[in-house]
Formats: structure tokens, C-alpha cells, sequence
């Protein structure tokens, strides 16, 4: 029986099919609203391996779950295992308002326990339209964390919001530190200031762990933002949040 996870961002869509030993395949991202583009990849996968699909479904984006959720009640999956905020994630927690949170972050930090296991506390920077830095006790309880506008978002958000800056795309390590123009001046400050926004929630956060964490980075700007911030031997993980609703949706599997 086929067995698929999928990832429901505020900007990616991504699908990854379970091995017959249920381990996590190559990942597929998708446009979050092209049900013609999702058709194509269930088709292509459900004649590779027929028979009803056992479905598990992290979403932070409520409209577009309902389109998901629509599409897959047409094709009649065995079943759909919804994860929709914090709550729904099987990790021990400290934290307030489990049942509003992203069930993303909580993914994310129980996969970074499935990898590293207990005895350190562990720090894991989700990289995506938000920059969030989960903490997780050497004990094993995720405890919140912090979250911060994204690399994509902060440059959006100066274009939208100004009458003259350009929208900035060209990101990563080999931004200028500095501009004689506007645009170099907004790379710059885009990139090199979210470094050192991370930068220093990872210290805060550091100052009152347990002992020295680990840091896991996931999410689609981690390996832009983890060698900038860390460096080259940086951990990065892009696909923790399935990794987590592996652990999460059918927890027999490694």
C-alpha cells in the first residue's frame, strides 16, 4: 500500500513517497495551487504502485488544504491523516497554544529528535517564508522557540510596502556586505541582516539550554543562510518536516 507525506507551506508544496522499508523517497515540489500538476505526479505514482494510498498531510495553510483535500476526497486515498497545528504532533511539549501553532515547527523538532536522539539539547532553524528557531530540551520536550521574517519575505516586504526599491532575488553567501547602489544596498541588508538576525537568536537561545545544543537547519533557504551563519560543516536537513510526519503518521517505520 503506497504510503505519501506531504509538506503544506505558505510557499511550497512538497510530496515524498515511503520505500516498501518506509523510508522517505526524493522529495517532489509542486506549485501550492495547480491541482492539474498534482493529477500528474498521483497518476505517475499510483501506477507505478497500485492500490489505495495511505495519505499523512502537515498544513499551516488552511485554504489550500481544503483544495488538497478536495482533490485527494476525489480520487478516494484508503486514508488521509491530517496534521494541522502543533497539537496534532507526538512530541512531548512546553509550550503554549499547541493547538493554534504550525504543525510544521513541531515536525520539525520531533524529527530533529528522531535523528540526534536525547542527552543534548537541539536548536533547529526552519528556513522558509518564516525563519523559525525551535528548541528542544536534552530531555526530549520541544519547547517553542522563535520566529522571524524570511529571506524571501523581508525582500517582498520592501517592495511591496516602499514606492522605489526593486524586489531582490539574488540571495545566498555571496551577497555584498555593503552597496554603492540601492540594489546592491538591499542585498546586502537583506541577506546579511537575517544572518545576523539568526545569529543572535541562536546566542539567546544558547544562554539558557542545558549544555551546548546541536543545530539542525531545514527549510528551503537553509543552505543558503546555514554556511553564512554556522559555516561549511553547518547540518542541514532539508526535509525534517516530513521527516517528522514519517515518525509522526506511521511510527512503526525507522
Amino acid at each position: 500500500m503506497p504510503r505519501i507525506v506531504v509538506d503544506l507551506g505558505n510557499s511550497r508544496l512538497k510530496w515524498a513517497l515511503l520505500d516498501e522499508a518506509g523510508v522517505l523517497g526524493s522529495t517532489v515540489s509542486m506549485p501550492l495551487d495547480d491541482p492539474t500538476r498534482w493529477a500528474v505526479v498521483y497518476d505517475v505514482w499510483h501506477r507505478r504502485l497500485p492500490g489505495p494510498s495511505v495519505w499523512a498531510v502537515s498544513t499551516v495553510n488552511p485554504p489550500l488544504a481544503e483544495r488538497l483535500e478536495k482533490f485527494l476526497a476525489e480520487r478516494r486515498p484508503a486514508e488521509v491523516r491530517w496534521f494541522r497545528t502543533a497539537a496534532d504532533a507526538p512530541i512531548p511539549k512546553d509550550v503554549e497554544g499547541a493547538e493554534t501553532g504550525g504543525s510544521d515547527r513541531a515536525l520539525a523538532a520531533l524529527g530533529a529528535l528522531k535523528l540526534l536522539g536525547v542527552g543534548r539539547p537541539i536548536l533547529v532553524v526552519m528556513c522558509g517564508t518564516a525563519i523559525t528557531v525551535e528548541r528542544v530540551t536534552a530531555a526530549g520536550v520541544w519547547q517553542g522557540g522563535a520566529i522571524a521574517m524570511g529571506l524571501g519575505l523581508c525582500a517582498r516586504a520592501l517592495h511591496d510596502y516602499t514606492a522605489q526599491l526593486p524586489l531582490i532575488e539574488d540571495l545566498g553567501p555571496e551577497s555584498p556586505s555593503w552597496g554603492r547602489g540601492t540594489e546592491d544596498s538591499l542585498t546586502a541588508g537583506v541577506f546579511w541582516g537575517t544572518v545576523g538576525a539568526v545569529r543572535e537568536l541562536l546566542k539567546r537561545q544558547e544562554a539558557d539550554l542545558d549544555g551546548p545544543p546541536r543545530i539542525v537547519w531545514a527549510g528551503g533557504d537553509a543552505s543558503l543562510l546555514a554556511p553564512a551563519v554556522e559555516g561549511p560543516d553547518a547540518l542541514v536537513v532539508p526535509d525534517l518536516v516530513l521527516r517528522g510526519l514519517v515518525h509522526a503518521a506511521f511510527p512503526s517505520e525507522p
